[in-house]
C-alpha cells in the first residue's frame, strides 16, 4: 500500500478469482479502492464461502465501481448500489432492480434460472440478456439500448411503449412475427435481427424513424422496402439471409428508401427472384457486396464507396467507375475486364483503388499512358500477370502514389524510375523479377520494400534509401547472400540507420554473411528460417536475430545462385556476430566506428 501511494498509481482494473484469498487482504484492498476511481472490478467464485464474503464485502466497504463483472456464484447475490455498471455470468442476483444502475448483462447459466421473473429499476437504460431458458422479463420504460439473445427457450417480454428506446437487437428463433415481442419503439434509430423465423414484417412499420437496419441468418421478401416502408432508413446491412419473391416474378420490386446511403450484403441467396431487380435510390454512397450476385448496373453515379468481392466478376467493355467514387475495391477470386478503357476515365476524387483477383484475373492490354487523378494514393493491382510494358504504361511515376502493391506478372528487370517519388509502401510481390535496379535511393519517401517471392538471380550492390526504409521483405527469393542490399548502411552517412529484413525462405542463404552482417551493422534486424542450429542458437540471446519456423512451397521456383563473383566470403571468426552487441556499443562510445568492408 505504501508503495501505491508512493508512486500515486492506483489500478483501473481488479481480477479476483478466489474470495477465500481475499478475505485476508480484505482491508488493504478495500483501501486501494477506495482511492481508485474508475475501476473495472471481476471477482469469480471458487468456493461455497465466496457468496458470503462477496455480500460482506458489498455491504461494508462502501466501495464503487465504475464496472463491476460477477462470475458463478452459486447462491443468490444481494447488491447495494456498487456499481452503474453490472455484468452477471452464471450469477443470480435476489433483486434486478437496483437504483442508480445504469447498464446490466445478464448471461444466464443453469436451469435455476428457468420461468424466472425480472423486473428493473427505472433508471437501467442499456440491459443484454442471454437466455438458455425461458423467462419473463418486465422492461423497464426508460432502456436506450435492448439486446435479447435466446436459443430453443421461450422470452416473454411485457412492456409499455418506450419512446427512449434507440437500440434493439434480437435473436429468437421462436417468433414467426415480429409482432410478438410487443416491443412499441416508436423512435427506434437501430434494430437488428439474427436468427430470427420470422415471416410477417409487417410489425417493422411502426419504425417510422429507423436510421439502421441488419438481418443475420433469416429470410426475408423482396417487397421489404414496398408501400414507403421505413422512409428514414440510411443503411441496410444483410448476411447470410435467403432473400425470396412472394409475387410475380416479372413484375416484383425492391424499392430502397429514399434516403439510404449503404447497402451491405453478404453471402446472400436470391429465390425467385433477380439481383438486377432491386432499385437502388440516388442518395447510395456506400456498397458492400461479399459472395453475393453482383452486377455492375449498381456503381450508381452517387457511390463513394465500392467493396466487392465473391466468386466470378465480369465487367463488359462499357465499364466506368462514376464521378463521386472514392474507394474502390472489387476483390472476387476471378475478376475480369472486358475492356482497360476505364483506366483511363477515373475519378477525379477517387482516393483508392483495388482490383484484386484471388484467382486470375484478365484484362485487355493497356494502349496508352494512364493519368492519375491527384487525390489517388492507394492502388492495388493482383494477379493479371503484367509486363514490363505493362508497368510502364502504368505510368505511376507520373502520380501521387503513397501505396503501392502488385502481385503477379512477367517482368524480368525492374527500373526504379517507373514509381513515383510519392510512394512509401511499394510491394512488387511473385511479378518475375530476375534483376534489380543499382538503385532505389530516388524514392526518398520510401518506407516499406516488398520483393517477396521473386527469383533475383543477380543481385549486385543495392542502394537503399536506409534514411526513410524501416522494412525490406526478401521472403523466398532464393537469395544466397544477404549483404547486396546492405552497402547503403555502410556509408557514413547511414550509420545511425535501422532496417529490418524479413528473408525466410531463403534456405541456401550463406550463414557467414548473415553473421558478418550483423556484426558489422547494429542497425540491421533479420528474420530467417531456422534452418543453421548455429544462427538459431545466436538467436535465442540477440534483440536483432529471429530464426523461425515456416512452411513454404518445396516446388516453388529456384535459381542456382543469387550471388555474383565479386562478392567474396573470406572472414575473420572476429567478424561474425555471436549474439552480442557489446563491441560495436564500445566503438561507438569511443567515438570510432568501425565499418567493416563486406
Amino acid at each position: 500500500m505504501k508503495g501505491i501511494e508512493q508512486l500515486n498509481m492506483y489500478p483501473k482494473s481488479i481480477y479476483i478469482y478466489d474470495m477465500e484469498q481475499f478475505q485476508y487482504e480484505q482491508n488493504t484492498l478495500i483501501e486501494v479502492l477506495k482511492k481508485s476511481p474508475g475501476t473495472h472490478a471481476c471477482f469469480s467464485q471458487s468456493s461455497d464461502s465466496d457468496s458470503e464474503t462477496m455480500s460482506k464485502f458489498y455491504i461494508n466497504s462502501n466501495v464503487k465501481f465504475d464496472h463491476l463483472e460477477l462470475s458463478y456464484f452459486s447462491n443468490p447475490l444481494t447488491l447495494p448500489l456498487i456499481a452503474t455498471s453490472i455484468k452477471l455470468h452464471g450469477t443470480r442476483l435476489n433483486n434486478y432492480a437496483i437504483p442508480g444502475v445504469k447498464k446490466l448483462s445478464l448471461f444466464q447459466n443453469s436451469s435455476g434460472d428457468r420461468d424466472q421473473i425480472y423486473t428493473f429499476s427505472s433508471d437501467l437504460e442499456d440491459l443484454y440478456i442471454s437466455a438458455r431458458e425461458s423467462i419473463q422479463v418486465t422492461l423497464p420504460p426508460n432502456l436506450r439500448k435492448l439486446s435479447i439473445s435466446a436459443g430453443p427457450s421461450s422470452v416473454d417480454l411485457v412492456s409499455e411503449e418506450m419512446v427512449n428506446l434507440e437500440y434493439f437487437s434480437l435473436m429468437f428463433p421462436n417468433i414467426q412475427s415480429f409482432s410478438e415481442t410487443g416491443i412499441i419503439a416508436p423512435n427506434l434509430k437501430n434494430l437488428v435481427l439474427i436468427h430470427c423465423h420470422i415471416s410477417n414484417y409487417d410489425g417493422l412499420k411502426q419504425f417510422q424513424h429507423l436510421k439502421d437496419l441488419e438481418l443475420k441468418c433469416l429470410s426475408f421478401p423482396m417487397s421489404l422496402f414496398n408501400d414507403g416502408c421505413l422512409p428514414e432508413l440510411e443503411s441496410f446491412t444483410c448476411k447470410e439471409c435467403l432473400i425470396h419473391n412472394t409475387g410475380d416474378f416479372d413484375k416484383s420490386l425492391s424499392i430502397f428508401p429514399p434516403n439510404l446511403k449503404t447497402l451491405e450484403l453478404e453471402t446472400c441467396k436470391f429465390v425467385n427472384t433477380e439481383f438486377s431487380n432491386w432499385v437502388l435510390s440516388d442518395t447510395l454512397e456506400i456498397l458492400r457486396i461479399s459472395d453475393s450476385p453482383f452486377k455492375d448496373g449498381f456503381l450508381g453515379e452517387y457511390l463513394k464507396d465500392v467493396d466487392v468481392s465473391g466468386n466470378e466478376l465480369t465487367l463488359d467493355s462499357n465499364f466506368r467507375i462514376f464521378h463521386m467514387v472514392e474507394e474502390f475495391t472489387l476483390y472476387p477470386y476471378y475478376l475480369t475486364f472486358e475492356s482497360s478503357d476505364f483506366m483511363y476515365h477515373l475519378p477525379n476524387n477517387i482516393l483508392r483503388l483495388h482490383l484484386i483477383s484471388n484467382g486470375e484475373g484478365k484484362m485487355s492490354p493497356l494502349t496508352q499512358m494512364v493519368k492519375w487523378p491527384s487525390m489517388l494514393t492507394d492502388f492495388a493491382f493482383r494477379n493479371f500477370n503484367i509486363d514490363n510494358q505493362t508497368l510502364e504504361l502504368l505510368n505511376m511515376k507520373e502520380s501521387n502514389l503513397e501505396i503501392i502493391k502488385i502481385c503477379g506478372g512477367d517482368v524480368k528487370k525492374l527500373f526504379a524510375d517507373l514509381f513515383p517519388v510519392s510512394v512509401k509502401d511499394l510491394s512488387l510481390n511473385d511479378m518475375g523479377i530476375q534483376k534489380l535496379p543499382d538503385s532505389f535511393e530516388n524514392l526518398e519517401n520510401l518506407r516499406s520494400l516488398s520483393l517477396f517471392e521473386n527469383q533475383l538471380r543477380k543481385v549486385n550492390s543495392l542502394k537503399l534509401p536506409v534514411s526513410t526504409l524501416q522494412t525490406l521483405n526478401v521472403c523466398r527469393c532464393n537469395l544466397h547472400l544477404i549483404s547486396p542490399f546492405l552497402v547503403s548502411m555502410l556509408e557514413e552517412k547511414n550509420k545511425n540507420a535501422e532496417l529490418e529484413i524479413c528473408a525466410w525462405g531463403n534456405t541456401n542463404i550463406s550463414v557467414i554473411d548473415i553473421r558478418t552482417a550483423l556484426k558489422s551493422i547494429k542497425g540491421l534486424s533479420l528474420e530467417v528460417d531456422d534452418f543453421d542450429k548455429t544462427l538459431t542458437e545466436i538467436s535465442k540471446h540477440s534483440s536483432r536475430l529471429q530464426c523461425k519456423y515456416f512452411v513454404y512451397d518445396p516446388y516453388s521456383k529456384e535459381s542456382k545462385s543469387s550471388a555474383t563473383e565479386e562478392v567474396a566470403l573470406d572472414y575473420d571468426p572476429d567478424d561474425l556476430y555471436d549474439g552480442s552487441d557489446s563491441s560495436l556499443d564500445e566503438e561507438d562510445a569511443g567515438g570510432d566506428i568501425k565499418r567493416r568492408k563486406m
